[in-house]
């Protein structure tokens, strides 16, 4: 934006307007959506600091460092930095001299341009944009273990029950430890899911520790739908109850047999997980022989007790929980930028790909695990977790920074996975004491057209999220 420089007093109405249009937002939309917004805001602010003190330690000329992008809403000059706000929060930039060969530099500061450094340096720079979110992760990590506390996975306890269930039968309550089934133990809940799935339709004593009280409780364990289950009458999905067939009622997976014929129509009564129940009329279909149709169900959901950790323990287990997000990051980046993984991610423009999933909501196909979010569904999922909780939203914070860190490594340019290509490209082609400069206007065809493929993937995440949104639940 050109025209007079901005007085004080233009620059303090404008960051007073500025601030309050932010606190107007809040008050409008929700005080959780826009927390979400100015924590990826603050996220990508990390991220150019990074930048920023790399490039000042390393003697590099920055021309600015602003937040927000489009028209210049408030900035200040301080040396030869201009420090500013934009009009549109979708992230923050540092502009660094000589970026690329073909940058018009003043000759008297060529010496200070990021082109003019040495690999170390152009590498330092490079990488401190996603090492500075690392840090940021790493950070919100140990604030999560000290703090909060982090789940542990040897102990749990009823989460909730599931109305008209074998739990509700049984008498279980919020906070209930379950010990045995059948008489087999039942530590962790994995183990309780294996032994209450193979137990369906069965009548089986339930041992419950409650308030230091040994408890014994006797019920019948439910049934739930199968997949191949499911597909015996179009229009239910796995998880499914059968209440009623017909009008009459009933409690088990042979009743229902017994009451239906095979090319039929019959109007089912079903309850699911959601609480919803719902009448559908549909045509029985026979099931492939020795297809499991249903499972054992019981009607509990798990809640792990929190143990805090100290500092030390903390630490170590917030570096290790750090590798394992930075090996999850790269692993779906690269199924993602593979050719089945785009094709899947495109088609389900195209073709949806959710399924009615076990809480009656959308889900996704497991083919599309991997998607990627719009910001649009970015700040939808931050917003449901912000709602769930300070301890999940700041494991939000930290998948949203690991992830990103990682993807701005992915060699291609404008990101710095691509300028980290480049100079290491350059440094393996420098031979003699003679340094090789990639020639920047052959790159510039390839640089627009990964910005042009950036933007249809924002664009097509942005449709998905919208039409085709993914499981909260």
């Amino acid at each position: 934006m050109t025209g007079l420089p901005l007085t004080a007093g233009d620059r303090r109405v404008r960051l007073l307007l500025l601030v309050g249009g932010t606190v107007a937002i809040g008050l409008w939309f929700g005080m959780s959506l826009l927390v979400v917004v100015l924590s990826f805001v603050g996220m990508l602010v990390v991220h150019e600091l990074g930048h920023y003190l790399v490039a000042r330690w390393t003697g590099m000329q920055v021309t600015e460092f602003f937040i927000g992008f489009g028209p210049r809403v408030w900035s200040v000059r301080r040396g030869e930095t201009e420090y500013g706000i934009k009009v549109i929060p979708a992230g923050a930039y540092v502009r660094v001299t000589g970026m690329t060969n073909l940058d018009d530099v003043d000759p008297a500061h060529e010496h200070r341009t990021y082109r003019h450094q040495s690999y170390p340096k152009r590498m330092a720079l490079a990488l401190a944009g996603s090492g500075m979110q690392f840090l940021l992760a790493t950070v919100l990590l140990l604030v999560i273990f000290t703090g909060m506390g982090r789940p542990d996975v040897d102990e749990w306890v009823v989460r909730s029950v599931v109305p008209g269930t074998a739990a509700e039968a049984a008498g279980i309550q919020v906070d209930d430890r379950i010990r045995a089934v059948a008489g087999r133990p039942v530590a962790d809940f994995d183990r309780f899911g294996e032994v209450v799935r193979a137990l369906p339709g069965r009548v089986v004593s339930v041992e419950v520790e409650r308030e230091g009280v040994h408890l014994v409780r006797s019920v019948a364990v439910g049934e739930r739908l199968t997949g191949s289950g499911a597909s015996a009458f179009p229009g239910l999905f796995p998880g499914d109850r059968i209440v009623a067939v017909d009008g009459v009622a009933t409690d088990n997976w042979s009743e229902v047999v017994d009451l239906v014929e095979v090319g039929a129509e019959h109007q089912l009564r079903v309850h699911r997980s959601d609480d919803a129940t719902v009448v559908i009329s549909t045509v029985a279909r026979r099931l492939p022989t020795g297809s499991a149709a249903v499972v054992g169900f019981f009607g509990v959901s798990p809640r792990h007790p929190m143990v805090r950790l100290g500092p030390v323990t903390a630490a170590r287990e917030s570096v290790t929980a750090l590798g394992d997000l930075l090996w999850m990051s790269g692993d779906a980046l690269v199924h993602f930028f593979t050719p089945g993984g785009l094709s899947g991610f495109v088609g389900g423009a195209v073709e949806p790909g959710g399924t009615q999933g076990d809480l009656g909501v959308t889900s996704v196909d497991p083919e599309d695990e991997n998607r990627l979010l719009s910001i649009y569904g970015a700040v939808r999922f931050g917003d449901a977790a912000f709602d769930s909780g300070a301890h999940n939203f700041l494991w939000f914070l930290v998948l949203v920074n690991v992830f990103v860190g990682v993807f701005n490594l992915v060699p291609l340019l404008p990101l710095d996975g691509g300028h980290i290509a480049i100079a290491t490209y350059e440094r393996l082609r420098s031979r003699g004491g003679r340094r090789h400069v990639a020639d920047a206007a052959k790159l510039a065809p390839l640089t627009w057209a990964v910005v042009l493929f950036l933007i249809a993937l924002a664009v097509i995440a942005l449709y998905r999220d919208i039409v085709d949104p993914l499981n909260l639940g």
